[in-house]
Parts: structure tokens; sequence; C-alpha cells
């Protein structure tokens, strides 16, 4: 499975929608922008079989709640990467000083994640699995993306690769994806 393989068919509908998006982004007009968006499928199974037990297993979290750690990041971009750019990663540690803890990402209500923050960052609930010994270990970072990815191309060629790598250096061998 290639997941690049249909990039180069798919910008050329992309550039079309974005051209006719961005005026009515502008406006505020991100739900009639967004209906004729031309989603991007690959081909084949995403998702591979563990091969082992989930108690002998290194385990990581994504979420694409924008969120990032005050002082420490720079915000995310509060739009969609219509320019371009590559979405950027933060990693946040599972002792994060929560009170430092921002979301930048504007695609959803903050009230219920406001409440508890495991809803779409579940650091607690995955240090109870780990202590329960539920799961074999638990990266130390939990890599943390912005949601509003509309450019597909730099997410799959940039963002994903360095994702991986990331977890591939902490020998994470499942990973958890927790969309906002």
């Amino acid at each position: 499975m290639n997941d690049c393989a249909g990039l180069d068919g798919w910008q050329s509908k992309y550039e079309a929608w974005r051209e006719a998006a961005v005026p009515l982004l502008m406006k505020g007009e991100g739900a009639k922008a967004f209906a004729s968006y031309p989603w991007y499928l690959t081909e084949g199974e995403p998702f591979v079989r563990l091969g082992k037990s989930v108690k002998d297993a290194r385990f990581g979290l994504v979420t694409t709640g924008g969120y990032s750690i005050e002082g420490v990041h720079e915000p995310f971009k509060p739009m969609p990467n219509l320019d371009g750019s590559t979405p950027a990663i933060h990693a946040i540690p599972l002792d994060v000083d929560r009170e430092k803890l921002r979301i930048d990402h504007p695609g959803y209500p903050h009230r219920f994640a406001e409440e508890d923050l495991n809803v779409n960052l579940p650091l607690d609930r995955l240090r109870e699995l780990d202590e329960a010994g539920e799961i074999g270990s638990l990266s130390p970072d939990t890599q943390v993306l912005m949601g509003l990815v509309s450019d597909v191309a730099p997410l799959l060629r940039e963002t994903i690769p360095a994702l991986v790598d990331r977890f591939q250096s902490d020998s994470v061998e499942a990973a958890l994806l927790v969309p906002s």
C-alpha cells in the first residue's frame, strides 16, 4: 500500500477546491466551503494486526486535538493548511502541567475537553491501563496534531513519516488515534 500514490491526481482537484473555498472561509462559511472538498482516498487496509498481546506491547497516543503547551510550543495555526505548509507535531509529556495546556483547535467545541481532558487527550486513562498491567508500556510523550488539515499532500509526505519516526525511536508498537 502506498498512501501517496494518488496524490498527483488529487492535487489538481484540491487546487480547484481551494480557489473556490478560500473566499468562503474568509467570510466564515466553512460548512459551505467544505461541502465540495475533494476527499483523498487511499487503497488497501490501513491497519496492521499487532501480532502480540496488548499486555506485551508499547503504546503511543496521537490526537488531532490541537493541544500545545504554553511557553513551550508555538500555537497551532487556527486555519486549515491552505498554503501547503507541513502540519506540525507537538509532543506532550504524560506528566505535563495541565494548567499550561491550551487548545488551539477552533474546529470543535472545547467544553467537554475543558471539563475532562481525557475526552480527547486521554492521559489519565492510558496511565491507568499502564499501571494496571493492561498494556505493556506507554510512550512518555503524546503526539499532537492540528485536525484542520485540508492539503493532505504534506501530511502524507512529511508529517506522517516524522510521526512514525518518533514512534519508532521510542519503540512504540501500537498507536492509538484520538481524532477531535
